[in-house]
């Protein structure tokens, strides 16, 4: 028992403290104190967030590695994954510490490591970034495809129609205009479903995300979810 209310008891006492910072007037006396708290508990979190991240990191090679050494059929991309990996950690680690070289003898030095991380974000990371993002699209379409071809009642079919009806205007409409007199409609449809409809469903979506997230928090504070806890 002593082991389920201590957490619970910590974490209620932390949320209620970082939201009462949040909400607490300016003008009360009590307010540079909880605004004090507030900030240092979301620097510590912050802090815990970045060590969790590196521990994902590291976590994320020790799986790979398994993978490598019980020689699964898929271990060359999980040995390439692991390449890449330590090779961006690497040039990341230079490009942060290059700085730190101020003597005058080391100013070779010093923009050698900081021009060697920017190449490799600038040419390698970022290209991969696009060609992710370019090939979502396609995924998208050959998934709406999919779609219409498993659904069977009319009203599935004519979901799946319509979002194919989106996709193809958007990706026609994002081509150089090359198709004449067609180019001017398909742009005006292209600005509605991109600026008119997916805004309203993007706000939609994230409006139930922030309720869902603020009811969330108001169950971890009042003890009814512990996802801190095993128990």
């Amino acid at each position: 028992m002593f082991k389920r209310i201590v957490p619970t008891a910590i974490a209620a006492a932390v949320g209620v403290i970082v939201l009462t910072g949040y909400l607490l007037p300016r003008g009360l006396p009590a307010y540079p104190i909880f605004a004090f708290l507030r900030d240092r508990l979301i620097q510590w979190a912050v802090i815990v967030a970045a060590f969790a991240f590196i521990l994902g990191f590291f976590n994320v090679l020790r799986v790979h590695l398994r993978r490598i050494t019980r020689g699964k059929s898929n271990a060359l991309y999980s040995s390439l994954l692991i390449i890449t990996a330590l090779i961006s950690l690497g040039l990341t680690l230079i490009g942060l510490t290059a700085p730190l070289f101020h003597a005058a003898e080391m100013a070779t030095l010093r923009q050698t490591l900081i021009t060697a991380s920017d190449w490799w974000f600038q040419y390698v990371l970022s290209p991969l970034q696009a060609s992710a993002a370019a090939l979502i699209a396609f995924t998208l379409t050959l998934a709406g495809f999919r779609l219409l071809r498993g659904r069977k009642t009319t009203r599935e079919r004519l979901l799946a129609v319509l979002f194919l009806l989106a996709a193809a205007i958007v990706l026609i409409g994002t081509l150089p205009p090359l198709i004449g007199p067609v180019a001017g409609p398909l742009g005006y449809l292209k600005n509605l479903v991109m600026n008119g409809l997916t805004t309203a469903g993007v706000r939609g979506l994230l409006i139930g995300v922030a309720l869902g997230t603020l009811l969330m928090g108001l169950r971890v504070i009042t003890g009814l979810d512990r996802p801190y806890s095993d128990s």
